[in-house]
């Protein structure tokens, strides 16, 4: 059975925003409500919906901001934009279609034309053709349509989920003309670098199928970072390359240093256990590349569980929810020893070598639990700044100075790694301990 329709309705007058969403519900639709323009525009690039619906005039941002954000970002240009808009405000509406809205409606509204023109669009949506118009390449529907075609005839294959890193801030930076060559130049490393025989889809904007039938996935993964990484260094300005980092606004509004532009990729395989559907494995894939987004840099992950691994991983997944512990560490030995020792303690990882990389981490981890972060001089601690109050800080330096240099920068507690790991770890697992101890005291 289809799944319904997805409409984001953008309202900041609540009774016209319920009203308006118990409509499309009632017709079966699935409706979400935001009461802003900045809601909109990062609702909509985080889950895209089928069509949207924007008030024009909202605080914060206004819907024509909102709509003009939403056009010039590759994941959302294609979508059907209509606006609410009272009567005598026909200069607005004319804004709003130079601005990029495909329609309006009046308030107060019809029901029937309000319906009438949702179905409309959404209509014309499904009857535009099957291939990504920006890069050529088969859409979601055909995507979606040849993993359920190899599923039913039981044909061994890899479903690969790749996607961007710091691209919003590589976007907002220099522009979505730019942003669209990178998205291109993904698009040729991956054309260069899958087997003839594979298969290759957009989904739309910086996410990208692979279906492989080769058995070996992971030498896959590694060429096509190893071109990518080499390759998209050319799209930014030297001063810029030179300096290692972009400095934009993450999604929660925090300024942050972001590094370039990586690739993550998530890869499911049906040789060691079975999906019911399609919607079961593009979930497992979309797991898959968000634990590789949980790594700074280009990185894969590989599910080769069984079906019977895969439902108690399941159920660990379900008895609870795991703190999130943020590791910055350029010594191998010690971010070793750390990584076993929090992995042992529970901890969900997010792993980065240098503070720029940590930053991209926190835009979509921005509060987690537990960092561990090493210090080499002053200058790697000025980002601790931008940590939550709530957050326990670990240092690890290597000497008395940097170990001053730490607790002056708020370190709660401080690890002097050296060459044995278990020393590391024993070390630690104390430290932890202590905090905590201090924790529920405070309590």
């Amino acid at each position: 059975m289809a799944l319904p329709a997805r409409i984001l309705v953008a309202e900041d007058e609540p009774d016209v925003g319920m009203l308006l969403q118990e409509i499309l519900v009632s017709e079966g639709y699935d409706v979400q409500l935001v009461s802003s323009g900045d809601q909109l525009v990062r609702r909509a690039q985080e889950q895209p919906p089928d069509l949207i619906i924007v008030d024009l005039l909202m605080p914060s941002m206004d819907g024509l901001e909102a709509i003009r954000q939403l056009r010039n970002d590759t994941r959302t240009a294609h979508l059907p934009m209509l606006i609410l808009t009272a009567i005598g405000e026909s200069s607005r509406v004319v804004e709003g279609f130079e601005t990029g809205a495909d329609d309006y409606i009046v308030k107060p509204y019809d029901r029937e034309v309000l319906l009438a023109r949702v179905r409309s669009h959404l209509r014309r949506a499904t009857q535009l053709p099957t291939r990504n118009p920006l890069t050529g390449l088969p859409g979601n529907a055909a995507i979606q349509a040849e993993i359920k075609r190899n599923l039913e005839q039981r044909t061994p294959f890899a479903l690969m989920y790749v996607d961007l890193d710091n691209f919003k801030a590589f976007n907002d930076e220099y522009g979505f003309s730019r942003g669209d060559r990178a998205i291109h130049l993904l698009t040729s490393v991956l054309k260069e670098h899958v087997d003839p025989n594979d298969f290759l889809g957009h989904i739309g904007g910086d996410d990208f199928v692979i279906l492989h039938f080769g058995n070996r996935p992971e030498e896959l993964c590694e060429r096509i970072i190893r071109a990518f990484d080499e390759q998209i260094r050319t799209l930014y300005d030297e001063a810029d390359l030179q300096r290692g980092y972009l400095t934009a606004i993450d999604r929660y509004g925090i300024p942050r240093q972001f590094g370039i532009i990586s690739l993550s990729i998530g890869v499911v395989t049906t040789h060691s256990r079975t999906f019911s559907d399609v919607d079961e494995m593009s979930r497992v894939a979309a797991e898959l590349k968000h634990a590789a987004k949980q790594v700074a840099g280009s990185s894969f992950r590989i599910d080769r569980r069984s079906d019977k691994r895969a439902i108690n991983a399941l159920s660990d997944r379900r008895s609870g929810n795991s703190p999130d512990a943020l590791i910055v560490c350029r010594n191998n030995i010690a971010q070793a020893a750390v990584v076993a020792t929090l992995n042992v303690c529970g901890y969900r990882l997010l792993t980065a070598d240098n503070e720029i990389a940590a930053q991209s981490l926190l835009a979509s981890h921005p509060h987690p639990g537990l960092v561990v972060a090493e210090v080499v001089d002053s200058t790697s601690t000025t980002w601790w700044q931008q940590l939550n109050d709530s957050t326990l800080l670990i240092a690890l330096a290597s000497d008395e100075a940097a170990s001053i240099t730490a607790r002056d920068a708020g370190a709660d507690a401080v690890v002097q790694p050296g060459d044995n790991p278990l020393a590391i770890s024993d070390q630690l697992q104390a430290a932890i301990a202590a905090l905590h101890n201090d924790q529920n005291s405070a309590e």
